[in-house]
């Protein structure tokens, strides 16, 4: 709007200067003449004013346009902006949504499956509380039951002791236990279970019983004495002393001469031819190992007493036995160890024990019956 005002006042200085300049020019007709006689005088000329070019004016419109295009980015740039937080919200919105939707199935699950554990306890608490009145019905019932289950156990522990252990001692009390808690019962029923209980005790009683801890004794005894033992020396066989005594006889005075002769040789070089085998010395190293090896055949020997191998039992003491005669010195020690080994050698460790208990099959019958009955009388 300035420069419209500028423009509107510059055309009025123009309209206004225009009547002035031709009032000029009729005064100065009028007085052609007058100058004409007079002498000239120079007067002023009055400046025109001229027309300036409008610089102003162009650079407000580009100022405008530039405005315009520079409110223009802006809105568009605030518009995208916009439109891009709109989309961010819209997109949270969306998952916060589902998020709550998720959320929402999980705490109905959870729900549903408190319910259902809710549901659950309470019948098992129910079935609990069930069994238990029926346990204490049985309890009440039956009482002598748990007797017959004591006594049954009692013949499956004595048969692992013998079987397993080879313990006949406890395992003819266990079956002695086991008859006393049936006969507690005093129920002519079991009377069959009890006499199979005295058949196998019988059994047992009858095993020859086997003194295993004083076999083992005696062989680490033995064993103890293995460090005392001197090896054996060379022996030498004896040579034959040759005859020097002269006969009486002169008919013998060659034979006399050749002994006199030979006796007095022999005092120079003496030649002696001997008979039979000589054995090598053992090295101290050998020594020891034939030491170690006896000892392990001893161990051996007492490892086959408490596993009834007659076999290796038999065969460790003939071992031992040998190596002691042939390696080693006649003294006090090696005699004693022979000993002891000649009373072990007759010893029988192997015993047959009966194959099962005739009394377990019928307590265990019996105790199936009696509770196949309760059962279905539940």
């Amino acid at each position: 709007m300035t420069d419209n005002k500028q423009d509107q006042q510059e055309d009025k200085l123009v309209t206004n200067t225009t009547p002035a300049s031709s009032s000029a020019e009729a005064k100065t007709e009028e007085s052609t003449q007058a100058i004409q006689t007079e002498p000239p005088v120079s007067t002023p000329e009055k400046p025109v004013q001229e027309k300036q070019p409008s610089s102003g004016k162009g650079l407000a419109t580009v100022a405008i346009v530039l405005a315009v295009v520079l409110a223009g980015g802006l809105y568009w740039h605030g518009h995208k902006q916009g439109e891009n937080q709109a989309t961010q919200i819209a997109a949270m919105e969306t998952r916060l949504a589902e998020q709550q939707t998720a959320l929402n199935a999980l705490k109905s699950q959870q729900s549903a499956t408190l319910g259902k554990l809710e549901s659950a306890q309470q019948s098992v608490t129910e079935q609990v509380d069930g069994l238990s009145r029926k346990v204490l019905d049985l309890d009440s019932k039956r009482p002598n039951d748990w007797m017959l289950a004591e006594a049954e156990y009692l013949v499956r522990m004595a048969g692992r002791k013998l079987w397993l252990e080879h313990d006949a001692v406890s395992a003819a009390m266990m079956l002695a236990n086991a008859d006393e808690r049936l006969a507690a019962l005093n129920d002519p029923t079991l009377v069959p279970v009890r006499k199979a209980l005295a058949d196998d005790i019988a059994s047992i009683k009858s095993v020859k019983k086997i003194d295993r801890e004083g076999m083992v004794i005696k062989l680490n005894s033995i064993n103890d004495q293995v460090d005392k033992l001197k090896l054996d020396g060379v022996i030498m066989s004896r040579a034959e002393e040759p005859d020097f005594t002269l006969s009486e006889s002169v008919s013998d005075w060659k034979e006399n001469l050749k002994k006199s002769w030979a006796s007095f040789t022999d005092d120079f070089v003496t030649v002696r031819r001997r008979d039979g085998n000589v054995e090598a010395l053992l090295s101290p190293q050998q020594h020891w190992y034939l030491s170690e090896n006896l000892k392990g055949k001893l161990l051996q020997a007492q490892l086959a007493v408490y596993r009834e191998q007659q076999e290796i039992y038999d065969s460790a003491l003939a071992q031992s036995e040998q190596w002691l005669q042939d390696y080693f010195a006649d003294d006090s020690v090696r005699q004693f160890m022979l000993e002891q080994i000649e009373q072990l050698k007759g010893q029988q460790i192997s015993v047959n024990y009966p194959e099962q208990f005739t009394a377990q099959e019928r307590l265990q019958q019996l105790l199936d019956n009696r509770l196949q009955r309760l059962l279905t009388g539940l």
